[in-house]
């Protein structure tokens, strides 16, 4: 912070007193000056918020919602007392499916202003995605305090009783937005479901074809009588009904889905492959289409394009033990004996008893010469007198559906379904894009010194600040200053580091400083050993700074990894969201990591990035817990340090749990770190899944 101080010009120039007291003046205000500098307090340059408002609004319009948070959380640190800014960042992060965060700002204004209509409906639409429906009730029905006659207030707050199964109440919500407002369309379709939950189906399909009457040509009129004629195998029925709802709306893809189902139960092979083409066309990554085209394929005799359906769902789903299965079939069918002897073995791991899998296994290891690892096989059937009954028939066309949760293994040739997303029904309110980019499931490496360009498209997280840097970058030893970031990108060229190291040369008489700068310099060009030595040499040179340790590290680490990409024994990265199949190969380089961030901690005790750069390689050595651990002590010491958040909620999802993941992502994103919403995204997404599949096997129970 600058201070600067305006000396009054008085006329008695030669007043000694005078002199004496602006003398102490401006020593006092030195003074002053360093001690501010010198308090480790947050200060916050003065801004206009009115304006800072209006650019966050502005980019909220253009659908730029992380460009809006950041003015948000400007306008919140200098006026927490506002609401207004709260309900924007809500309206923000809600666009970007961050639920958690929305409804903690939501409930935040609501804290300041307790009559915003709009507030509780953004709020109820928040709780309705966290499942929360007694409390979107609530927000709905304070909200039609304020506007009695909102529509969707009524038609939310009637489908969350409906999802409480609080039948009644939801359909006198119904027959009252159907009082007000007779051709509102939605309603009679949450009617003709309230009646198929209370087993009335002639009353169901009345409202249904009341609908129809209103408006001949609502799409979702016609499948909803094509899904039940489906429901009922009346295939021929079905297919008309899907047909009417696809010519209405040809981009929606669930109909799509639908359809190649009545069409596999008409045995109408090729239209049904062309329905999942479409779907595919339209969500190139549809997990259903994608695993019903591959039965379907396979069962034409278009293999080979079947197994590439396989290899993308198990990208997806890697413990989808159906798809491996009809995988490997397909393997060993196209001679592939190898990948079929993998795919079984993994089966095996899963289902010790799977006797077919040890006769297939055997079968392909004959195959391919390995003679005693078939008899082992063999001799384990015989010993649980195995007969042939556990061959696999030949497939044919089967019409039965099975729930995509649903994974024994005898249903390995039905197709599957999904649960639909009953979030889907609910009316928005709100306007606007969802921003979707490719989710990366890496975790954020460990903070290092470094030469970098920084690319400010990539998000606004700028480098982190460490006052020793500063030193050594106002020492100016090469011209490009010194970051430290959380990264193990490059961004020089071999020719700018090469010129660097050239013009390091000639700087004498060399320091501990120096030597750091050729140790980041040799990093860079994977010169391990040397960028060690230099490394050494600054240690050696002063033995107190923790800096010096710290970077010793990150080079061991990063040494550690090109050791596992070089290896072609390794067959992937050992990332947070990755089991390996095998111990770490290379363990040395990181345990010697993990003795310097231990020394560098010793020097500067409670450091968070420290912390952190422990918990890196905890993370990276499986020690699961031990990680989990450090980045909690990491934000203690700074809890503003999303890095760790961001790195706690992979190992969260790894470990199953997604309750605990999804509040870290959405505070590591309201801290700056924008790609933590990406990663919400999915934690969201399996979350739902999770749920659905629990309801799915309560309703099986």
């Amino acid at each position: 912070m600058d201070f600067y101080c305006i000396e009054n010009q008085s006329r008695h120039k030669n007043n000694a007193q005078d002199k004496k007291i602006s003398y102490f003046v401006r020593l006092l205000m030195f003074f002053l000056g360093c001690v501010l500098m010198m308090c480790p307090v947050r200060t916050y340059a003065q801004i206009d918020t009115d304006n800072v408002t209006i650019m966050g609004r502005n980019a909220l319009s253009m659908d730029d919602y992380v460009t809006a948070i950041r003015y948000f959380n400007q306008v919140i640190d200098v006026k927490p007392h506002l609401y207004a800014p709260y309900y924007y960042r809500a309206y923000a992060k809600f666009s970007l499916e961050d639920y958690v965060g929305a409804e903690a700002d939501c409930t935040q204004s609501l804290n300041i202003n307790p009559y915003q209509s709009e507030v509780y409906q953004l709020r109820g639409l928040c709780r309705i995605h966290n499942e929360n429906f007694q409390g979107a009730i609530d927000d709905y029905s304070k909200s039609l305090i304020e506007e009695p006659d909102d529509q969707g207030s009524l038609y939310n707050r009637a489908l969350c009783r409906l999802e409480l199964k609080d039948f009644e109440t939801a359909d006198k919500d119904m027959n009252l937005i159907l009082s007000k407002w007779r051709t509102f369309q939605r309603a009679y379709l949450i009617k003709a479901q309230i009646a198929m939950e209370l087993k009335d189906t002639t009353e169901s399909l009345v409202w249904v074809d009341s609908l129809l009457h209103v408006n001949p040509r609502n799409e979702q009129a016609w499948s909803f009588k094509g899904r039940y004629a489906l429901s009922k195998e009346n295939f021929a029925e079905a297919d008309s009904f899907m047909t009417k709802a696809i010519d209405i709306n040809p981009n929606n893809f669930e109909n799509y889905i639908i359809r190649a189902q009545v069409r596999h139960g008409l045995n109408r092979f090729d239209k049904a492959l062309a329905d999942y083409d479409r779907t595919i066309e339209l969500v190139p990554e549809h997990f259903v289409a994608h695993y019903n085209r591959g039965l379907l394929r396979a069962l034409v005799g278009d293999k080979n394009r079947a197994i590439e359906d396989f290899n993308f769902v198990l990208r997806i789903e890697p413990d989808n033990t159906l798809a491996m299965y009809n995988r490997a079939l397909l393997l060993e069918e196209t001679g592939n004996y190898k990948g079929a002897i993998k795919d079984y073995t993994n089966l095996i791991k899963s289902y010790p008893n799977f006797y077919y899998g040890y006769v297939a296994r055997a079968n392909c290891r004959r195959k391919i010469g390995d003679i005693k690892g078939a008899i082992s096989d063999e001799t384990y059937v015989t010993r649980a007198q195995l007969d042939m009954k556990y061959k696999p028939h030949k497939r044919r066309p089967v019409k039965e559906v099975r729930k995509r949760s649903d994974h024994s293994l005898d249903q390995y040739e039905q197709l599957v379904e999904e649960t639909p997303d009953t979030t889907r029904r609910f009316v928005n309110q709100l306007i606007g894009k969802i921003q979707n980019r490719r989710v990366e499931q890496s975790p954020i490496p460990m903070f290092t010194i470094a030469y970098r360009t920084r690319d400010l498209s990539k998000g606004f997280r700028a480098p982190a600040f460490l006052p020793e840097i500063a030193r050594i970058n106002h020492k100016k030893i090469l011209s490009n200053n010194l970051t430290f970031e959380a990264t193990d990108e490059r961004a020089l060229s071999i020719d700018q580091i090469e010129s660097f190291l050239k013009e390091l040369s000639s700087k004498t008489p060399t320091s501990a400083e120096t030597h750091l700068v050729g140790a980041i310099l040799h990093t860079a060009l994977y010169n391990y050993e040397e960028a060690l030595s230099e490394i050494d040499q600054a240690i050696k040179m002063d033995s107190l700074n923790y800096i010096y340790p710290l970077q010793k590290a990150t080079i061991l680490k990063a040494k550690q990894k090109s050791v596992k990409t070089a290896s072609p024994a390794t067959e992937k990265g050992n990332d947070l969201l990755t089991t390996p199949t095998a111990s770490i190969r290379q363990p040395l380089p990181l345990q010697g990591a993990l003795g310097y961030i231990n020394q560098a901690l010793r020097l500067s005790p409670n450091n968070a990035y420290l912390l952190y750069n422990r918990g890196c390689l905890y993370a990276e050595m499986q020690q699961k817990q031990a990680a989990l651990n450090e980045f909690e002590a990491a934000l203690k010491a700074d809890p503003q340090l999303a890095e760790a958040r961001y790195n706690r909620a992979l190992l969260y999802i790894q470990m199953g749990e997604i309750d605990k993941a999804i509040p870290d992502l959405s505070r590591a994103g309201q801290d700056g770190l924008y790609k933590a919403y990406n990663l919400l995204k999915q934690a969201t997404r399996l979350k739902a899944e999770g749920k659905k599949d629990k309801k799915s096997e309560k309703s099986k129970e």
